[in-house]
Formats: structure tokens, C-alpha cells, sequence
């Protein structure tokens, strides 16, 4: 059994996107801060996990050195957007409720390990 790297990780920032949007709709029924705790959480692992995502499909590289290197960049820019948005959600917008924006956050990293297996089952 093969699959393209590519369209997991599309098909993995696809179900970390409708999670967060669903999860923070179902939020609205809980509390108005509880809900876009989840956006902003959510979003804090679906735009950088697109990001990579995005690096992956856009290159063929035949050279291993140069796959590597593209790779190594890729993973900087995630790391650097993951913290620039972790600044930006808890330094810009109060009142942020920490539980529910980590949550969403954990659950977003768990599509990571969950959507591969889902998919290698079928």
C-alpha cells in the first residue's frame, strides 16, 4: 500500500480545519470565550500544519541533500509561525480561556497521528 505524502497532509490539515470549526460551534452553545478559545487554538495547529503542508506539494526534488533542506526550512517556518501565533493569541486577545484554547490545540496535533491511521485502515 503507497500514498503521497502530499495528500495526507492535505487530507490532515482538511479534518484539522473542519474539527476546529465544528468544535468552536459547539462552543458558542457553551460560552462565547470558550468558543473562540477553540478557533484560535485550533487555528494555532491547522495554519502552520498548512504551511508544511503547502511546502511538501509545491517542490519535486530529485536530490536528497536539497529534499532535506527543503524539509529542514519547512519545519523552521512551522515552528516560528506556531510561535508567532501563540504570541499573537496571548498577547493580543483577553480574555482567552487557556483550556479550552489548548484543548483545541492538542486535539488539532492528535489529526496528525489519527488521520494516517484512519486512512492506512481502509
Amino acid at each position: 500500500m503507497s500514498f503521497k505524502i502530499e495528500s495526507i497532509a492535505y487530507q490532515i490539515v482538511l479534518v484539522q480545519f473542519g474539527a476546529t470549526i465544528l468544535i468552536a460551534f459547539l462552543c458558542l452553545f457553551v460560552d462565547w470565550v470558550a468558543a473562540y478559545s477553540v478557533l484560535l487554538g485550533g487555528l494555532t495547529g491547522a495554519v502552520p500544519s498548512a504551511f508544511m503542508a503547502w511546502r511538501f506539494g509545491s517542490r519535486q526534488v530529485a536530490d536528497v541533500g536539497l529534499a532535506f533542506s527543503h524539509l529542514l526550512r519547512g519545519e523552521i517556518g512551522k515552528l516560528l509561525l506556531t510561535a508567532a501565533l501563540f504570541t499573537a493569541c496571548f498577547g493580543l486577545v483577553e480574555p482567552l480561556s487557556a483550556g479550552f484554547y489548548f484543548a483545541a490545540l492538542g486535539a488539532t496535533l492528535m489529526c496528525n497521528l489519527l488521520v494516517p491511521l484512519i486512512t492506512a485502515s481502509r
